[in-house]
């Protein structure tokens, strides 16, 4: 079977930026109809179980916070089975253990608590990016998530794909300027080495930040013609998303009843619904000098980019959620949390303090935001954090200050990392 083929399959990807039409809903769900897990939907007395939505930002490093939370939540015995797990960037590799359960857990730590920069990617020398497409020869990235995917673990995403739950990823195609949103388990109901192929890719794609790492090549057969379709991060349009935009709620609403009442079942009352956004991301603005250079100029020119990239899909994120009658739900980090080292983006020790920071806010349920932020009063924390604190290592960073007893926390959760 060859990727062309695959794609022959409209149950496989969609633009991210039309609406999905009813058609396509349906080619969606028939392959599953007579499969669909009712305990998904409907309790023991045929009453409606509330519908959990996950999605999770991109944030390259950053991600060991939302590896964290979502590991407490585990702990704490109030992680619920998501019905949705949605992922762009960092967050297409943590919503890809997310979907699949609690029995990952270990996985997820160890990914975001146990590599460091050495792991995942080589300096290019300076006469090599003259005849590359990335600053960074990321191979060792590549091979670790190509190694770590095998059609073992894409059975497991198939039994859930079938039993009613989705797992979606965006990536940006280049050449057309478009997000594509991929529907993984539609991708793993293909059984060959080609299907597992194009799940590694569209993976590693999702995570490919442009000019940084290198991007995915995607081979399409069009008209005859054999070429490669160009895939980088899904943060270039994006850096979180919940649904694809325009999509039909009601119709959405209307096709899932269909296939309740051809088992039978009619269910009467509406389902509580419930949408959780994680932001591997600080959303505050922060003052950082900027030195008068070309380098300085863009980097800080894009970063400030991003973070409004970010904040206007955490606002379309609630809007859907509104739309869908969800309840809204998001986490981010703090800005007062020092950065990761400039010079090492993926440092261990910072990761590592991140991911037992998020930990601990899984382990409290009372930590979750339900309102749009209030940038404002965000910055101005931020602002008068800086002013008092001069910590600019994550290893040197008060705990206290965010809340009482969080640094017994921290250094407990980094015992049981050091002793792994």
């Amino acid at each position: 079977m060859s990727v062309n083929s695959l794609f022959s399959d409209p149950t496989i990807r969609v633009w991210g930026d039309v609406p999905l039409s009813v058609e396509q809903l349906i080619e969606s769900e028939t392959q599953r109809k007579d499969s669909l897990d009712i305990s998904l939907i409907i309790d023991e007395d045929g009453q409606p179980k509330p519908q959990h939505h996950l999605t999770i930002s991109g944030g390259g490093a950053n991600g060991a916070y939302g590896a964290g939370l979502l590991n407490g939540l585990t702990q704490s015995g109030e992680r619920p089975e998501y019905r949705l797990v949605t992922g762009i960037s960092t967050g297409a590799i943590i919503g890809l253990y997310a979907f699949l359960g609690e029995e990952y857990d270990d996985k997820l730590k160890s990914f975001y608590t146990q590599l460091s920069d050495q792991d995942l990617y080589q300096t290019r020398y300076i006469w090599q990016l003259f005849s590359s497409s990335s600053l960074l020869d990321t191979a060792a990235f590549e091979t670790r998530v190509r190694e770590e995917i095998d059609r073992e673990l894409l059975n497991e995403v198939k039994k859930q794909y079938l039993r009613g739950r989705s797992f979606l990823v965006q990536t940006t195609n280049l050449d057309e300027q478009r997000p594509v949103i991929w529907n993984m388990g539609a991708i793993a109901m293909h059984d060959s080495p080609e299907a597992e192929a194009l799940f590694e890719s569209v993976i590693l794609a999702s995570a490919s930040i442009p000019g940084i790492f290198e991007p995915v090549l995607i081979p399409v057969n069009v008209d005859g013609v054999l070429y490669d379709e160009m895939h980088v991060d899904g943060g270039v349009i994006a850096q979180v998303f919940f649904i694809p935009e325009d999509l039909d709620i009601e119709a959405v609403a209307e096709v899932e009843k269909l296939n309740l009442k051809q088992r039978g079942l009619d269910v009467q009352r509406g389902k509580e619904s419930y949408v959780w956004l994680i932001s591997n991301a600080r959303i505050g603005a922060s003052w950082h000098p900027t030195a008068l250079s070309i380098t300085d100029i863009v980097s800080r020119s894009i970063s400030t980019m991003i973070k409004f990239q970010g904040r206007n899909s955490i606002a379309q994120v609630y809007q859907q959620s509104q739309l869908t009658e969800s309840s809204f739900n998001y986490s981010y980090i703090p800005d007062r949390l020092p950065d990761a080292p400039e010079d090492a983006p993926f440092d261990k020790i910072y990761m590592q303090n991140l991911y037992c920071y998020g930990y601990a806010l899984g382990l409290n349920q009372s930590h979750w935001n339900s309102d749009l932020p209030n940038y404002a009063q965000i910055h101005e924390e931020g602002a008068a954090h800086q002013m008092r604190n001069g910590a600019t290592s994550i290893r040197d960073f008060d705990w206290e200050q965010l809340d009482s007893g969080l640094s017994k926390q921290i250094q407990t959760c980094l015992l049981t990392i050091d002793s792994e």
